[in-house]
């Protein structure tokens, strides 16, 4: 992506969409190793969304395409991404300012530091994991999304019923996060989706436009 200048590259003032001045003490604090300050916990979501609704998660909304159609297709859910780039973060936030839809809030944070901290066990719908950055050096592997632990994580943060979908068009990583999936006892069996399920991102659109394979899969949380 061409570097973001301009009003969309502007420091969020206020509040708004992103969420960071809140969680963080600042809209300048975010991305790796920044824990959600104690004064913000516990934090509620029918608070920050003024209702009562089924919520969903998206981890690594990137630039943001899926995440604010799935909140138009979804407007009786709550929806909320994280995202560890500062760029997408604030150019998302301008982007929903001004065009909304109005049930969406991101966080610009590392999402296995946040989430254990801003979502009770059961309090998730769905959780969408879509075209995940492979980290294809040895030394970055250790920031590959679902891991071990980060797994496990999702699994409780679910209802029973709920979903973790996932989307790659690197069938390495695919591999991986279904291996890491499939080894948590609270999820059912691997279950293949099309591509008219959900909304596409903006890479996925790319994807479909040259013939490049996607995996796309979910697992759903037992009772």
């Amino acid at each position: 992506m061409p570097r973001v200048r301009g009003p969309m590259a502007a420091r969020p003032e206020g509040d708004g969409p992103l969420l960071n001045a809140r969680l963080f003490g600042d809209h300048d604090r975010g991305g790796y190793d920044v824990a959600v300050s104690p004064d913000a916990l516990p934090w509620s979501w029918p608070a920050t969304f003024g209702r009562e609704a089924p919520l969903t998660l998206e981890i690594g909304f990137n630039r943001g395409k899926f995440l604010s159609e799935l909140a138009r297709a979804w407007p009786d859910h709550d929806h909320v991404g994280i995202e560890v780039s500062r760029r997408f973060a604030w150019r998302l936030h301008h982007l929903l300012s001004a065009h909304g839809p109005e049930n969406v809030r991101i966080v610009w944070a590392d999402a296995r530091a946040a989430t254990p901290a801003l979502f009770q066990p059961g309090s998730l719908q769905a959780v969408f994991i879509n075209f995940p950055d492979p980290w294809w050096k040895k030394r970055h592997h250790k920031r590959r999304l679902v891991q071990g632990p980060f797994a496990a994580q999702l699994a409780e943060l679910l209802a029973p019923g709920g979903r973790v979908w996932v989307k790659s068009d690197v069938a390495d990583i695919a591999a991986e996060i279904d291996e890491s999936l499939a080894a948590v006892p609270a999820f059912g069996d691997r279950t293949t989706f099309g591509v008219d399920d959900l909304p596409l991102t903006f890479r996925e659109v790319r994807c479909v436009r040259t013939g490049l394979p996607i995996h796309r899969f979910h697992y759903t949380r037992q009772g």
